[in-house]
């Protein structure tokens, strides 16, 4: 695989050179039936399904099966678990938010299209000239060119090369978790918003003041605070009801709710049934859309 021509000790000795990269690209390959994943991720990961099949629990999202020439978007704090059906690779893409002005007013301009539309975690297809980038970019971290340098011009590369070839319906949906009119704020607040109890820590973690604070949030998600945590627990409370085998003392534990007895209430309030039957309208929707899929 190495060739001589790439001069490797020259390129090992290169004071940014990245024994463990933190930000970048990874080319990983799996035995049948490997497991990977993370509980609160702490990074937003772009997955490029090289080879083989995939199934991906993604927070709500269950049982959603990827192929070869798939691409998705694992939110940063998201909880996800994968499993690779036979022998495969992927390629990851980590990242905070995108690094240059330009793919972040790229970013602002497409939440226009992610307010007219429903995320479904559903993928987009990886075609030329991504196969090709994918190719070359495999090749270079399999011989172990593995700089700054090469992670931040790939990294650009691709932003450019999905400006260019790839609608921006198409782009907006993939990036759908992680759109916002104010990119950096709402990527802090994805990485702080599990480290707190309530949203003056969080105002507190911010330096700004809470005049400011309130309107930069609702800049980046189009609601107030106390609705968007509130979704944000929702949400979780979903999680956990779709999990198979799962018991509703579990998710009052998990979830921290007194007793299950204000946990029935806070159901009947917010989802309009008792904690029984949204469980098992979750467990119904989650297995007719792994019919669907599979």
């Amino acid at each position: 695989m190495q060739n001589e021509l790439l001069y490797l000790e020259e390129h090992l000795s290169c004071q940014n050179y990245m024994a463990t990269v933190k930000t970048g690209f990874k080319h990983i390959e799996f035995a049948e039936n490997a497991e990977f994943g993370e509980n609160n991720a702490n990074k937003n990961y772009l997955l490029f399904f090289l080879k083989g099949d995939f199934t991906i629990n993604c927070n709500q999202f269950h049982n959603r099966i990827f192929h070869a020439g798939d691409m998705i978007l694992i939110p940063r704090s998201a909880h996800f678990k994968g499993v690779a059906k036979g022998k495969a690779s992927i390629v990851s893409m980590f990242f905070d938010s995108p690094e240059w002005y330009c793919d972040k007013l790229i970013f602002h301009s497409l939440s226009i299209f992610c307010n007219n539309e429903k995320y479904e975690f559903e993928p987009i297809k990886i075609r030329y000239p991504l196969t090709a980038f994918l190719e070359l970019l495999s090749y270079c971290i399999k011989n172990t060119m593995n700089c700054s340098h090469l992670h931040d011009l790939m990294q650009r590369e691709f932003f450019f090369l999905l400006r260019g070839f790839y609608k921006k319906q198409e782009i907006a949906m993939l990036f759908y978790p992680i759109i916002g009119k104010e990119m950096d704020f709402k990527d802090f607040v994805m990485r702080n918003y599990t480290k707190v109890s309530n949203i003056e820590q969080l105002i507190s973690l911010s330096n700004l003041g809470r005049s400011r604070f309130f309107t930069k949030f609702n800049e980046a998600f189009g609601m107030t605070a106390k609705q968007w945590m509130l979704k944000q627990k929702n949400q979780q409370i979903l999680e956990k009801m779709t999990e198979p085998g799962i018991y509703i003392k579990d998710v009052v534990e998990e979830l921290g709710f007194d007793s299950q007895v204000y946990f029935s209430r806070y159901c009947k309030h917010h989802f309009g049934c008792t904690p029984s039957q949204l469980m098992k309208r979750c467990q119904a929707d989650n297995k007719a859309i792994r019919h669907t899929k599979s």
